[in-house]
């Protein structure tokens, strides 16, 4: 019954036929039971389909809820709780596999093509076992890639990149207990240790949290604060990884083709003189999926319409980029939502919150809160 009315209610914001109302139906009805349905966010009891009538009726013409309508339609990119499995699962065996492989053949005197024989090497599960993955936030879904991957150790997986002085000793222990089994002696200094470090995430678009560059303040974001910490003698992290030739890779699941650049950009001048660190993304989002001045010129003038934007949206947090977030942060203009929540990068309209005057289709929970 609450679907059906629902179903009404758009019928008549968007002002159909019977006939239009008939074949919009059936798709978006198949939309929401495909994907949509699942978004995490929703107003308690609200789901795709009363959430896109209510968001449909705030546009003050038919004109603007056409275009709104239509860009739902075609240009929306929702990222399903499946797909980011998949690509969980993906990352291991496409990303990390490759490199152990080679590190392993390199060590073993094998060809890195004879795979099966590689894998099947001592120096292979050395390579495996000397290997942290560390997660960069919660979307890293570091439970499903350990389950995903059983010959991972839980000792050589943790769910955030700073830990402990006493969780870095433990790690170091069963490191060594490991080894010990793995080589029939006990390792040496050199080997009891951490060589690859794989920093796990699931989406960028700007890269501008990972990487970025002021000419006041230097370096910041994650990977130079790790980085760092990995040449800090006083840290927990620099005292269970090697002393040289440390590979960092950096696997994140789904990247846009501006945090692509914008990353790869900066690590080729960042100096991290304990070895080398490469950017690997499992699914990268193509340069189209950012709407265009021309393609999606109907979209963007909405967007900019003050009638459709909380200003209250432009905050400190916003300000790190120099720009208004009406087209997301650091104006990524990305059409994108994640079945747990829409990234800061997609735009106003599709992310405004529950606590702004315009109520996004897919409202985002925000990290930071505003007081008051």
């Amino acid at each position: 019954m609450r679907d059906e009315l629902a179903e009404n209610l758009l019928a008549k914001v968007m002002a159909w036929s019977d006939e239009e109302k008939a074949r919009e139906r059936a798709l978006l009805q198949d939309l929401a039971r495909y994907k949509f349905d699942e978004y995490q966010q929703y107003a308690p009891g609200r789901r795709f389909i009363e959430s896109l009538a209510l968001w449909l009726r705030q546009f003050h013409d038919a004109d603007d809820r056409r275009v709104a309508y239509a860009f739902i339609r075609e240009r929306l990119i929702f990222i399903s709780t499946a797909e980011i499995r998949q690509l969980v699962d993906l990352t291991f065996p496409t990303v990390v596999r490759p490199v152990l492989i080679a590190t392993a053949a390199n060590d073993s005197g094998l060809s890195s093509l004879r795979v099966k024989h590689v894998v099947a090497s001592q120096d292979y599960q050395k390579a495996l076992r000397q290997t942290l993955f560390l997660g960069l936030s919660d979307g890293a879904r570091t439970d499903l890639f350990r389950r995903s991957n059983p010959e991972i150790s839980n000792e050589q997986l943790w769910h955030a990149y700073d830990f402990s002085d006493e969780k870095a000793e433990s790690m170091a222990k069963k490191l060594k207990s490991d080894l010990t089994q793995t080589l029939g002696r006990e390792p040496s200094e050199a080997e009891a240790c951490f060589h690859t470090i794989c920093l796990l995430d699931d989406f960028t678009a700007s890269g501008t949290t990972y990487i970025r560059h002021d000419d006041a303040t230097g370096w910041e974001g994650k990977i130079p604060r790790i980085l760092g910490w990995l040449i800090d003698e006083q840290s927990a992290l620099c005292g269970i990884v090697a002393k040289a030739d440390v590979k960092v890779l950096v696997c994140i699941y789904v990247a846009s083709d501006q945090a692509i650049r914008h990353i790869t950009e900066h690590l080729a001048r960042f100096t991290f003189s304990k070895g080398s660190v490469e950017l690997h993304v499992v699914h990268p989002l193509s340069a189209d999926a950012m709407l265009d001045d021309n393609r999606d010129a109907g979209i963007l003038r909405l967007a900019m319409d003050d009638r459709y934007f909380d200003p209250t949206a432009d905050d400190e947090h916003s300000a790190v980029a120099g720009k208004s977030s009406r087209l997301g942060y650091a104006e990524c203009r990305l059409p994108v939502v994640l079945s747990h929540n829409t990234p800061n990068n997609s735009i106003f309209l599709l992310r405004a919150e529950h606590a702004h005057r315009f109520r996004g289709l897919f409202p985002r929970v925000s990290r930071h809160k505003r007081a008051g």
